[in-house]
């Protein structure tokens, strides 16, 4: 038999040959892109709130804060197809996933979107916190559904003119098997007046916006580090932190759940022993369902390096479900509460080194600025030492409630100066509702900013905020009036610093 010899060259350069010849078809236009942005606030807060070890009272400490920390992949398939997957390093949530999507754009006028991404609602919201003005978002953009799995055609279908239509769920699971698929819809138009007339260095957006639908939530009982662990379990329908990141719960909307056992059963051998005992934070067994349809409307006007822009949201929230007293089975009522929910805003920003605002508004939202001289001395082949893009800006925005079947515990009133946080309403035979809301029913909110925009990938924000409730508030969970009280206050100042790297 003849022998037969191998070049070890010859066959790799074979093999990559014929992979090449092979994927050359199938993934030439596949392009790929690591994203990411990381965001470091440094916080002072000053409430007037007094000084307790209670770990509720946390909200309004002077901080260091990680804000933001993700890191991606984006890009296209074949030009038309895009996609973006990307991670959240920080926050509360156990879901890893920020955004993960698949955008099917051969029609431009008509796309098609599936995965977790932003649904169409709210300019502010569209915006990205790369690009916000402000280090914070308004009191309407905590109301509005941000990023949720669902599917949704949009597109621009003339320039100038955007639309969006979704399906979408509440959350990455279901809670009940009475949940629907996409059982809450978004739908958002759009359009710059100044692309129709042919306005140059001009912007003339005016926006609406609905969205409505159910969802459902477990309630759970009291987290108060300050007295026993309730029986009782609520379940929060809409809730507000100050807009510098301050006090938590500044106002809380909340529904009665189910009443939790109060005892605990050990067998040890044939004696069996009861005793009292119940942990903070427990479960109820039956859901809640929230129903909410909000109509946001939106306007932005620039000229040059001026931007007016204003939102105004208004979210009407009926909550529903039947509590049963689980010490006694046959004891069950019927919950309801329903509130109106507003909030607004109007903030005005000027670019002191000239930059445009119409070259960064496309789509129906606004993108960063582009400064006109980068600081660096060598940025992407740019080579000079530049200032950069500076701005300064102020917001006034504000949030007021309006619920029935609840008792407002309002401080300063003779129901409540001994009883904070207590007020209830009767929900049927057996339970009670204990529906309550708590703090301020109103704020105002006036921010201040200094930006810098070093470069497009770079830029440190100074924000100072004061708010004014229109009654006292405290610190939910604690107790006001004792010795180891947190105390009330009916103002805070917050002065913020960001540094921001995105890329």
């Amino acid at each position: 038999m003849k022998k037969t010899s191998f070049s070890a060259n010859r066959v790799a350069l074979a093999v990559a040959v014929i992979c090449a010849g092979a994927s050359l078809p199938a993934f030439a236009q596949v392009q790929a892109k690591v994203t990411g942005r990381v965001q470091f606030d440094a916080r002072n807060v000053n409430s007037g709130f007094n000084a307790i070890a209670d770990r509720d009272s946390a909200s309004t400490a002077d901080n260091f804060e990680i804000r933001r920390a993700r890191i991606g992949v984006s890009g296209t398939v074949n030009k038309d197809i895009s996609y973006e997957v990307v991670g959240n390093a920080v926050g509360s949530s156990t879901n890893f996933v920020d955004t993960a999507f698949a955008n099917y754009g051969f029609n431009k006028a008509a796309q098609f979107r599936a995965g977790r991404f932003k649904q169409p609602f709210s300019l502010e919201e569209l915006t990205s916190s790369n690009s916000i003005d402000f280090m914070e978002r308004s009191y309407g953009n905590q109301m509005v559904p941000g990023k949720r799995l669902g599917m949704m055609l949009h597109g621009e279908p003339m320039k100038g003119l955007v639309y969006g239509l979704s399906a979408y769920a509440n959350g990455f699971n279901e809670v009940t098997n009475s949940n629907h698929l996409g059982s809450r819809t978004a739908v958002r138009v759009a359009f710059n007046a100044a692309d129709l007339a042919k306005l140059d260095d001009t912007v003339l957006h005016f926006g609406v916006a609905n969205t409505q639908g159910k969802s459902q939530t477990v309630p759970v009982n009291s987290g108060n580090t300050q007295s026993d662990a309730s029986q009782d379990t609520r379940a929060t329908i809409v809730a507000f932190r100050t807009e510098g990141r301050g006090l938590n719960n500044a106002y809380r909307l909340q529904i009665g759940g189910d009443k939790l056992r109060a005892e605990t059963t050990t067998i040890s051998g044939s004696t069996a022993t009861t005793a009292g005992g119940l942990g903070y934070n427990q479960t109820a067994n039956n859901a809640v369902t929230i129903s909410q349809n909000m109509n946001g409307m939106e306007l932005a006007l620039a000229k040059g390096p001026f931007k007016f822009q204003a939102e105004n949201f208004d979210s009407k929230y009926a909550a529903s479900g039947t509590a049963v007293d689980l010490t006694s089975t046959t004891n069950r009522s019927a919950m309801a509460v329903d509130a109106r929910v507003k909030a607004s805003y109007m903030e005005f920003m000027y670019n002191i080194t000239g930059e445009e605002w119409s070259k960064a508004y496309k789509g129906g939202a606004f993108s960063g600025i582009s400064p006109k001289s980068v600081f660096m001395k060598d940025y992407g082949g740019v080579v000079g030492n530049g200032i950069g893009a500076w701005q300064v800006g102020v917001r006034l925005s504000e949030y007021s409630s309006d619920a029935a079947n609840t008792q407002t515990c309002a401080l300063g009133t003779s129901s409540c100066d001994t009883t904070v946080g207590t007020a209830t309403t009767t929900g049927g035979t057996g339970v009670s509702n204990k529906a309550r809301a708590q703090n301020s029913e109103t704020a105002r909110t006036t921010t201040y900013a200094l930006n810098w925009i070093m470069n497009s990938n770079a830029r440190v924000m100074l924000n100072y905020a004061e708010t004014k409730f229109g009654q006292s508030v405290f610190m939910l969970d604690t107790s006001p009036y004792t010795a180891v009280g947190s105390g009330v206050t009916d103002k805070e100042r917050v002065i913020s610093l960001r540094t921001q790297v995105n890329f």
